[in-house]
C-alpha cells in the first residue's frame, strides 16, 4: 500500500461563506498536529458575493514547495459557482466534498460527499458556521484516507479563528456534525 504524505485541499465558494477562515482553521489544525502547512487565500474584489477560494496543503514531509496546485487530493466546494469554477485544480480520482444545501443534481460517485452543511449550521443555530460542518468533514476524510488528523485539534484551535465565546461553542458543535456526517457516508 502506498505511503500518503501530503494531502492538497482546494477550497471554494463565494465571499461571507468562510473559505478563508476554513482554511486558516484546517491550517491551525495541521500545526497543531505536527504537520507542515501552507494555505493560500484568494479573492475577487467584491468580497461578499464574490469567489473566493483557497488552497491548503498539509505535509508530513519538511518542505512544502509551492502552495498552489492544479492537482489537488481533495476539492471542498460550497456553492455551484466555485464548484463549475475550479474542479480544473482537482486530480484525476479526487474527493470532493460539497454543500448539498446550494449545490444539486450532481453526478452520483463514491468520491463525491454531499454533506448539507447549510441546513446543518441552520439547524445548530447559526447560519454562518456551514464552514466548520465542512471542516469536521475534512477532518474525517484526511484521517480515513490520507494520514492520521485528529478532529480534536481542530475542536481546539477554533478560538484562533473565531473569537466570539457563543460561536465557539457552535462551531465545535459544527464540528463534530460534520465530522459524524461524513464517517456514516463512510459506511455506506
Amino acid at each position: 500500500m502506498e505511503t500518503i504524505n501530503r494531502v492538497k485541499i482546494i477550497l471554494g465558494g463565494s465571499g461571507g461563506q468562510g473559505i478563508l477562515t476554513l482554511g486558516k482553521h484546517l491550517a491551525y489544525a495541521g500545526m497543531k498536529n505536527g504537520y507542515e502547512v501552507s494555505c493560500l487565500p484568494t479573492y475577487s474584489a467584491e468580497m461578499r458575493g464574490g469567489y473566493i477560494y483557497c488552497f491548503v496543503t498539509i505535509s508530513k514531509e519538511q518542505e512544502i514547495f509551492s502552495p498552489l496546485s492544479k492537482s489537488c487530493d481533495i476539492g471542498v466546494f460550497l456553492n455551484d459557482m466555485s464548484y463549475k469554477m475550479l474542479r480544473t485544480y482537482l486530480k484525476k480520482d479526487s474527493f470532493i466534498i460539497l454543500n448539498s444545501s446550494l449545490i444539486k443534481n450532481l453526478k452520483k460517485n463514491k468520491k463525491i460527499f454531499e454533506i448539507p452543511a447549510t441546513e446543518t449550521a441552520e439547524r445548530i443555530g447559526d447560519i454562518r458556521i456551514a464552514n466548520m460542518v465542512i471542516a469536521g468533514a475534512i477532518s474525517k476524510l484526511i484521517s480515513e484516507k490520507f494520514f492520521d488528523f485528529r478532529y480534536s485539534f481542530l475542536l481546539s484551535e477554533v478560538e484562533k479563528v473565531v473569537t466570539n465565546e457563543n460561536i465557539v461553542k457552535l462551531c465545535k458543535i459544527a464540528i463534530k456534525e460534520g465530522y459524524n456526517y461524513l464517517e456514516n457516508l463512510l459506511l455506506k
